[in-house]
């Protein structure tokens, strides 16, 4: 038998508890930025591809637990009232993709091209509705892949769809049209997907498994931009993009859309590769994946950034999936001149992101060389210092090993240009004075790399009289950097 205290104060309670929720709160907010921070400090490009899809599953996670509870910046594929279809699909694949290979599953997401980019819809109802679909038709699939599909449907509706082939458990047999109220989750998807204006259907299919439907009214279908309006898109003609993506898929996506946008492409598979093109064509503007193997792109920034000539200040976009603000910063500290969240779901939307930066742009390349005569590099053939420093680093023995190897690698670029002076063969050209910047720049020889260099960005252009002259120049610089080569050679040193 409870006793009731006639004294009770049941304010006191209710105000008891809601100081202690509060306090809750205050401790969850603290631990999820505490997860969400952390992992925002781990480079992802390190990761073996195991682990970082692990990785890539926490992140996403993180990301849905900062939107449900309100903490830091709202998600940043949409707005509130929005769905950026391309990146919420993304998201998905990012949150489940982990989950699914941990359970020896497949997992696919297929959008159908007549499905608009954007939709009318909430975001945050929209993550809850799907994880939930996804969750469980991971967890009660037996085999095979789940499949998430979004198309439009003849009347204009969009219908998304979740399909495995489980054996877990499903409606009742036969009942086709059977509404989501098969647990709790179910629940809230239905409760969710009444709130959008949808409907869902969860059905089982005949092969085994099941197939939850999510249907939305055309209406929530954003109309897209008329024709005119691509008129006004940035324009990148006369630019050269350096582009440097490892998933092919996204290289031709994106490098489609540049040359959409008028621009001349290069596009490298990595971030070794993009350094070595950026060092041989001059480029007006590098757009840069962050997540690439070799080397990520922030160590691409970073390595065009400390570049000592007028090059390091090319505008830079990074590529990432990640758009949360720990990786903006990093991205920013880099130094990038600019962010663009991944996948980029139109030729617009990449040419407003590019906007900013193209303002800036350096002028087209052939004026540029037409304007920027080449100068003979004032100084010593070689810079002693960079020189000593290099022996004492390496060894006297290593050293020797090491100019016998400059000697015969200047020697061999020599011989290459030599043989292309009297036709100008610029790929020739292009290829020896790649070389000669690397070899120059390793032993301190600043007069020959600044040649090289200039010779370099020459056979890029169109000033043919000009490539001459500094053939000349820099096969004389090759010279004098063997012969001081010779000296410290016969000096026994």
């Amino acid at each position: 038998m409870s006793i009731i205290d006639p004294f009770h104060d049941a304010t006191a309670d209710a105000e008891r508890g809601d100081r202690e929720l509060e306090m809750l709160r205050h401790d969850v907010r603290g631990a999820l930025q505490g997860i969400v921070g952390g992992v925002g400090q781990i480079d992802a490009v390190q990761l073996p591809a195991s682990m970082r899809e692990q990785f890539e599953r926490v992140s996403a996670a993180a990301e849905t637990l900062v939107r449900l509870l309100g903490v830091g910046e709202r998600f940043a594929a949409a707005d509130a009232e929005r769905v950026d279809l391309g990146r919420f699909v993304a998201f998905l694949r990012r949150r489940h993709a982990g989950e699914a290979r941990e359970r020896g599953l497949g997992f696919e997401v297929r959008v159908a091209e007549n499905v608009p980019p954007t939709l009318a819809l909430d975001l945050t109802p929209m993550i809850r509705i799907f994880d939930n679909l996804l969750g469980n038709a991971l967890r009660l699939a037996g085999s095979g892949a789940v499949r998430l599909m979004v198309e439009r449907a003849g009347d204009g509706s969009i219908v998304f769809r979740v399909v495995d082939n489980g054996s877990g458990s499903r409606p009742a047999s036969g009942d086709r049209t059977r509404r989501a109220d098969d647990g709790l989750g179910l629940h809230v998807v239905q409760a969710l997907t009444e709130r959008l204006g949808g409907q869902v259907q969860i059905a089982s299919r005949s092969g085994g498994g099941a197939e939850a439907e999510v249907r939305f009214p055309a209406q929530v279908a954003v109309k897209e931009a008329p024709p005119a309006a691509a008129t006004n898109a940035t324009d990148l003609s006369g630019l050269r993009v350096l582009l440097a993506e490892d998933n092919p898929t996204n290289q031709m996506v994106a490098s489609q859309m540049l040359r959409a946008l008028n621009a001349e492409v290069f596009v490298c598979g990595d971030g070794v590769e993009a350094l070595d093109r950026f060092d041989r064509d001059p480029v007006d503007l590098v757009v840069v994946d962050i997540e690439m193997p070799r080397l990520s792109g922030l160590d691409v920034i970073r390595a065009i950034r400390a570049r000592s000539d007028e090059r390091a200040q090319v505008p830079i976009v990074a590529l990432t999936a990640y758009a949360m603000r720990e990786h903006r910063e990093r991205i920013a500290a880099a130094g990038a001149n600019g962010l663009i969240s991944k996948p980029i779901v139109s030729v617009e939307a990449l040419g407003r992101a590019l906007a900013g930066c193209v303002a800036r742009r350096t002028p087209p390349r052939a004026a540029a060389a037409a304007e920027a005569a080449p100068a003979a590099v004032a100084g010593p053939v070689i810079d002693q210092a960079t020189f000593d420093a290099l022996a004492e680093a390496i060894g006297a023995d290593t050293m020797a090993e090491l100019v016998e190897k400059v000697v015969a690698d200047l020697q061999s670029a020599q011989a290459a240009l030599t043989a292309a002076t009297p036709q100008l063969e610029r790929a020739a050209i292009r290829s020896a004075s790649h070389i000669l910047i690397s070899v120059a720049g390793a032993v301190g020889a600043v007069r020959l790399q600044a040649s090289a260099r200039a010779l370099n960005t020459l056979a890029h252009g169109e000033a043919a009289d000009r490539i001459s002259e500094e053939l000349r120049r820099c096969i004389d610089e090759i010279d004098a950097a063997v012969a001081f080569a010779n000296d410290w050679r016969s000096e026994g040193r």
